[in-house]
């Protein structure tokens, strides 16, 4: 009996071959997008951002269209790292004989040269040369962000954690500074929408992305000039990348020398007990004169963590993130106003970093993984482990944050910085001591310490806000006394800021010192862990079942994000700042029923903020928690 098969038997074998397969790469990118959606958001996203970019340079500003494009260009340089990019993307283990999908990889790409079709459009009302000529200058601009894509990804992969980090952490606070003035920035975005002020166009002469409508409306000869400058720019930036990833695959090493300090053999008695405290051993004679100096009133023990600490601010990834997001955040907070010819929030700049930086502290201690066993097991090291990490965020932070109230004492002349610089040492006082407490009471352990990436995000929103609570109960009374107090106290307002902070900092220390110590080898278990329980997974949509189903969950996620609205913008901008604008309920009342209404909703936010925490940490956990 012949055991093939007929046509018709080959072409359904074929097709259920097929079929299976299909079935379950359909299964695998549904449950990817339902998991991992932010490359498939961020494409769809691009495609509409570039349909409006299209769609306003039909009839809108060539300036503001050239400003847009090179704004989409940087984005595209500058969103990669951001998006978890920033390890380097041509490495040798990547050079195998494996196929890679062509199409996930275009659709960048393909959604940024939608986009810079828009100035071959804009260019349609000066003729059919124009649109070749500046079609011609939009692939020079998509082929400058592809490559200074690529440059980026791989010099800040290579170059180490910290350059990214830094990197990640700027944009990201730009971004969210940006986010929280959307109403400073609107008035000025109308206004350029519409067209561009004088000083723009002046600028826009130097910016590549203006050059190709520059090169047709311009005068005759100006063209070709910045056209060739453009390709110059793209040759220029070609050749860097070919000699980045030659180096790369020739050698497997980041494009920088490396280090060929050796470490000695052998340690003296003194020079591995420093070693130890993550310090440098010193003569007698020199211990002598530092202990007569400045720091005879900071035991050895609590210098040796502050030297550790600070040197840990410098050079650990996440750290410098978190410290580069709460510095550029506080100061656009403070400063876009200004767009608005608002310049009350300037003096404010430094407490705003300093808040920011006490926020994104309250959770270091799960970035020391079993690391903290050595305070634990030194006769003393509770103490100097808790005063040290509090001392060295004091000595990181206080800086800055006089830095950033100065500048904005400085541009804002006639803003009254007295409230604002009262407050500073509040937040600085309960900024150094209570996140260490926090970071103490919820330790979210990272999976490798060492090599810590930014997924692994050792705070939560309970710390974060805890922390963030503790710094405005600490500035509570001066703010009580700027609001209700009678001007005669004016003077009393530091010294009544200095009280706060000094009562912040006692109160975090103590609170500190009495959980390391009791629950000290629960905290070192806890940080240990390598990995972490299973997070909720929520849905992309709206999806009623799921509701009834974590009923809890989805009142704590909405209680967290309305909450919000009452504290700040109908309480805390009328009562403190003065702002009532028509959607401000207090803003209707006079008097005491103002003040009244203001505190009012400042208590009904709490109470739904708290609400939400404690809905949120009951949520239940999958696998059982």
């Amino acid at each position: 009996m012949s055991t093939e098969l007929s046509a018709p038997g080959r072409l359904g074998g074929t097709l259920g071959a097929i079929a299976v397969p299909a079935r379950m790469r359909a299964t695998m990118l549904r449950r990817s997008l339902r998991e991992h959606p932010g490359p498939t958001v961020a494409g769809l996203v691009g495609l509409l951002a570039a349909a409006w970019l299209i769609r306003y340079a039909l009839r809108g500003d060539q300036h503001t269209l050239g400003l847009l494009a090179g704004a989409w260009v940087l984005g595209w340089i500058v969103l990669p790292l951001l998006l978890g990019g920033g390890r380097g993307r041509v490495r040798p283990a990547h050079l195998r004989l494996e196929p890679i999908g062509g199409i996930p990889a275009a659709v960048g790409p393909a959604v940024s040269l939608v986009a810079l079709a828009a100035l071959p459009v804009h260019a349609a009302r000066y003729g059919a040369v124009a649109v070749l000529v500046t079609a011609g200058g939009a692939v020079l601009l998509w082929l400058l962000g592809l490559i200074g894509s690529a440059i980026a990804l791989e010099v800040v992969g290579h170059a180490g954690g910290p350059a990214g980090a830094l990197l990640t952490g700027v944009f990201t606070g730009t971004a969210m500074g940006v986010a929280g003035s959307l109403w400073a920035v609107f008035p000025w975005v109308s206004v350029l929408l519409v067209a561009a002020p004088e000083e723009v166009v002046r600028a826009m002469a130097y910016v590549p992305s203006a050059w190709p409508l520059s090169a047709v409306t311009g005068p005759t000869g100006q063209g070709a000039r910045l056209t060739a400058t453009l390709v110059g720019i793209v040759a220029l930036c070609a050749a860097a990348y070919i000699m980045l990833v030659r180096r790369v695959i020739a050698t497997g090493v980041p494009f920088r020398p490396r280090r060929t300090t050796a470490l000695p053999l052998v340690r003296r008695g003194g020079d591995d007990l420093a070693a130890r405290r993550g310090t440098t051993a010193a003569s007698p004679a020199e211990d002598g004169q530092a202990q007569r100096g400045w720091r005879a009133w900071v035991p050895a023990a609590t210098r040796a963590v502050v030297g550790r600490e600070l040197r840990a601010w410098t050079r650990h990834p996440l750290r410098l993130q978190y410290l580069a997001f709460a510095v550029v955040y506080a100061a656009l907070l403070a400063g876009l106003p200004l767009l608005s010819d608002v310049d009350l929030l300037l003096p404010w700049a430094g407490p705003l970093a300093v808040l920011g930086v006490a926020a994104m502290s309250a959770g270091l201690v799960g970035l020391d993984g079993t690391a903290l066993w050595l305070p634990l097991t030194t006769p003393g090291g509770e103490r100097a482990e808790v005063r040290g990490r509090a001392l060295a965020w004091l000595v990181l932070v206080t800086p800055i944050g006089v830095l950033l109230a100065v500048a904005g004492v400085i541009l804002a002349p006639d803003v009254d910085p007295l409230a604002a610089l009262s407050t500073l040492p509040a937040l600085l006082g309960a900024g150094a001591s209570v996140p260490v407490w926090v970071s103490l009471l919820r330790v979210r352990p990272v999976a490798d310490p060492r090599h810590p990436t930014a997924a692994d995000n050792p705070t939560d929103i309970v710390s974060v806000l805890v922390a963030t609570a503790a710094g405005l109960l600490a500035t509570a009374p001066v703010l009580a006394l700027v609001i209700w107090g009678p001007s005669e106290v004016a003077p009393l307002l530091p010294l009544v800021g200095l009280l706060g902070g000094a009562a912040a900092w006692w109160g975090g220390v103590w609170l500190a010192d009495e959980r390391l110590a009791r629950r000290g080898t629960t905290v070192l278990a806890a940080a240990g862990q390598r990995s972490r329980p299973p997070e909720t997974v929520l849905p992309l949509t709206w999806d009623l079942q799921w509701c009834r189903e974590n009923t809890s969950t989805a009142w704590a996620l909405g209680l967290l994000t309305v909450g919000w609205i009452p504290v700040i913008p109908q309480g805390l901008m009328p009562l403190a700042f003065g702002i009532d604008s028509g959607w401000i309920v207090a803003g209707h009342l006079s008097g005491s029923a103002h003040t009244a209404m203001g505190l009012a909703m400042v208590g009904l936010g709490v109470a739904m903020l708290l609400t939400g925490l404690v809905l949120w940490d009951r949520r239940p956990q999958p696998g059982g928690s």
